[in-house]
C-alpha cells in the first residue's frame, strides 16, 4: 500500500556475522521488500553486518537513525521487528522516536505494525523478545557444547590432520539437531593426517626443530592448512606448527573450559609422548607455552653492529643418561642494514656468565675489610649526620626569609609602593632563589636519611655480590647484579665488556692498596685494639670521601 509523501530507509541485517552468510539472507530480505512494497518510496538501502544482540554495536543502524532525526526519512522498511532489535534499549530508541513522531512509520514484510498506543506498546514487546530469544539460544548453545564435550566430542573446530563428518541416519542423510545444523563428529583427515603425525615423529623422535619441520612440510610435501570459512588455504606457519605441538588433541584429549577431557576420536600420540613433547619445547607438566627466561638477552649489544644480542635455547635427550639438558647460546640479530657484522655466531651462556664473574672480581673486597669500614663508618656518621642537621636548619631558615620578602613584596604592589614591572622583576628573582633553596633541602633531606643505608649496600655488594652471583639459580637476581654493575654492555668475539657504574671505580683503583694496608695492620701482632682501630680510621679517611661524593649508590 502506498504511503504518499514518506519516505522510507531500507535496512537489511543478517543475524550471522559471516559474509558468506550474509549474502543470499540479505539479498533474500530485498526481494522480499520490493515485493511486497513495490510503491514504496525507498530512498536507500543499507546493510548491516553486526550483530544486534548487544546496543551500540551497529554503525550503520546508528546512522538510519540520525538521519531520521534530520529528517532526510521519515520511516523505516525492514524484513522483520528482529532485524532492527534484538536488545531492549535498540527497542526503546525505536518505539520512543515513533511515540514522538520522529519516526513516522514502520513497515515489515510479515508482520504489520500499527502506529497507536497499543499498536507501539506490542510492537516493543515482539522487538524486546528477540533478546530473550538470543539469550536463551546462546546458553542453549552453550550447554549442548558442554554436553558434546562431556560425551568425548570437541565442539567447535578440530585441529589440523582431522575433519569434522556428519552423523547420518538410515537413509543416508545429515541428522540435524534443534538449531537446524547439521550434527558432526571428528574423524581423520584424509590429505593430512599422515602428515601430521609424521610430523610428531620427527620432532619426538628424529631431533627436528619446529621450524625444520615447517620448512619441510611446506616445501618438500607441499603441506597447505585446511580450508575453514575465515581461514585455510595456505602453507604452515610458525604459529600453527608450535600449536600442534603444544594440543593434548593429538593425545586423546580435548580442552574445555580450563579441563582436559578424553575425547572419542582416533589419538596420534600417547600422553607419555606429549609430556615428553612439552620438555623438549621448555615446558614441565601438561601443556603450556614455551618459555625460557633468558637473564641478559635484551641488555647487551652488538660490539660491531649495535644490534641487540638476542639468546636461544635447545634442548637435546642425552643418551647417556636418558636426561634432557637446555643449551642456551647468545648471538647477534644482526638487524641492522648499515652496520654488516662478521661475529660469531654464538656465545654460550657459560662464558657470558664467566666474563660477569671477572668483571665481578675486579670490585670485590674482603668481607673482614667491609666489616671493619662499616663499624668506622657508623661511628663517624653520628657527627656527619649532626653536621648535616645543622646545614638542613641554615637551609630552612634561608628559606623562610626568601618567602618573608616574597610576602613583603606583593603587599608592597598592593599598597601601591613599588611599580608593577618592577614587582614582577623581584619576584621572579625570589622565586629562583626559593626554588634552588628547596631543591638543597631535598638533597640535604635525602643525604641524612639514605647516606648511611645506601653505603652499608654498597659495601655489601663489593663484599658478597660475586658469591650471590655464583650461586643464584634465579635469572632475575643474576640480571639486577649485572644491572648494579655496570652499564654498556657489548658482546664482541664472544667477550662481554661493560662499562662499571661509578661508585665502583674506587674500589678497583684505591682497594689492592688499602686492603694492603689493612693486611697489614690486622697482622701486627703488638698493636692492641685500639691502635688497629685507629689505622684502620686513617686507612679508609681518603676512601670516605668517594663514598660521601656519590651518597647514591647501588639499589
Amino acid at each position: 500500500m502506498k504511503e504518499p509523501g514518506l519516505k522510507y530507509i531500507a535496512y537489511l541485517r543478517k543475524s550471522e556475522e559471516r559474509k558468506e552468510r550474509q549474502i543470499l539472507s540479505i539479498e533474500s530480505q530485498k526481494e522480499n521488500i520490493k515485493k511486497t512494497f513495490p510503491d514504496l518510496k525507498i530512498i536507500d538501502w543499507v546493510e548491516e553486518k553486526h550483530s544486534a544482540f548487544i546496543p551500540y554495536n551497529r554503525p550503520v543502524f546508528d546512522d538510519v537513525i540520525k538521519r531520521i532525526h534530520a529528517k532526510e526519512a521519515d520511516g523505516i522498511v525492514a524484513w522483520y521487528p528482529n532485524r532492527l532489535s534484538r536488545n531492549e534499549v535498540d527497542a526503546a530508541t525505536i518505539t520512543y522516536d515513533v511515540r514522538r513522531g520522529i519516526i513516522k512509520d514502520l513497515k515489515f514484510c510479515n508482520y504489520h505494525f500499527d502506529n497507536s498506543p497499543s499498536g507501539i506498546w506490542f510492537l516493543q514487546m515482539l522487538l524486546s523478545t528477540g533478546q530473550l530469544e538470543s539469550a536463551t539460544k546462546a546458553v542453549d548453545v552453550s550447554r549442548g557444547m558442554a554436553t558434546k564435550a562431556g560425551n568425548g566430542e570437541k565442539p567447535g573446530q578440530v585441529p589440523q590432520g582431522y575433519i569434522k563428518v556428519p552423523v547420518l541416519n538410515d537413509d543416508g542423510k545429515p541428522i540435524m539437531n534443534k538449531f537446524d545444523r547439521v550434527v558432526t563428529i571428528t574423524a581423520d583427515d584424509p590429505e593430512r593426517y599422515d602428515m601430521v603425525k609424521r610430523m610428531w615423529k620427527m620432532f619426538l623422535y628424529e631431533n627436528y626443530s619446529p621450524g625444520q619441520i615447517r620448512k619441510i612440510a611446506n616445501k618438500d610435501w607441499g603441506y597447505m592448512l585446511r580450508e575453514t570459512p575465515k581461514t585455510g588455504g595456505k602453507p604452515i606457519g610458525t604459529s600453527t606448527i608450535y600449536r600442534i605441538f603444544t594440543n593434548p588433541f593429538y593425545a586423546g584429549y580435548m580442552r574445555h573450559k580450563g579441563e582436559l577431557i578424553e575425547g572419542n576420536h582416533n589419538r596420534m600420540i600417547t600422553m607419555e609422548e606429549f609430556d615428553y613433547a612439552q620438555k623438549l619445547l621448555g615446558a614441565k607438566g601438561k601443556p603450556r607455552k614455551t618459555k625460557h627466561d633468558f637473564a641478559y638477552g635484551s641488555m647487551i649489544r652488538c660490539g660491531v653492529c649495535d644490534c641487540q644480542i638476542v639468546a636461544k635455547a635447545t634442548t637435546k635427550l642425552l643418551k647417556s643418561t636418558n636426561e634432557i639438558t637446555t643449551y642456551i647460546h647468545y648471538y647477534c640479530s644482526r638487524k641492522s642494514e648499515k652496520r654488516p657484522c662478521n661475529q660469531n655466531i654464538y656465545t654460550t651462556l657459560k662464558r657470558v656468565e664467566a666474563d660477569i664473574d671477572v668483571e665481578l672480581a675486579k670490585y670485590t673486597i674482603h668481607p673482614d675489610f667491609r666489616d671493619m669500614a662499616l663499624k668506622i663508618l657508623r661511628r663517624n656518621n653520628k657527627s656527619e649526620v649532626a653536621d648535616r642537621t645543622s646545614i638542613y636548619e641554615s637551609q630552612q631558615k634561608l628559606r623562610k626569609r626568601i618567602q618573608k620578602q616574597l610576602d613583603r613584596l606583593t603587599d608592597s604592589l598592593t599598597r601601591g609602593v613599588v611599580e608593577e614591572d618592577d614587582y614582577i622583576r623581584q619576584r621572579d628573582n625570589l622565586k629562583q632563589q626559593l626554588l634552588s633553596t628547596d631543591g638543597s633541602l631535598r638533597q640535604t633531606e635525602r643525604r641524612a636519611e639514605d647516606w648511611m643505608e645506601l653505603t652499608e649496600r654498597a659495601f655489601n655488594f663489593a663484599a658478597y655480590a660475586r658469591i650471590h652471583f655464583a650461586e643464584a639459580t634465579d635469572s632475575k637476581i643474576k640480571r639486577d647484579i649485572l644491572q648494579t654493575l655496570g652499564v654498556n654492555f657489548f658482546l664482541t668475539d664472544n667477550k662481554l665488556t661493560l662499562t662499571p657504574k661509578n661508585w665502583l671505580v674506587p674500589i678497583e683503583r684505591d682497594y689492592p692498596a688499602l686492603e694492603k694496608a689493612y693486611l697489614k695492620v690486622r697482622t701486627d701482632k703488638k698493636a692492641t685494639a685500639k691502635e688497629l682501630e685507629v689505622a684502620m680510621e686513617s686507612i679508609f679517611e681518603s676512601w670516605r670521601a668517594q663514598w660521601d661524593s656519590n651518597p647514591r649508590h647501588p639499589a
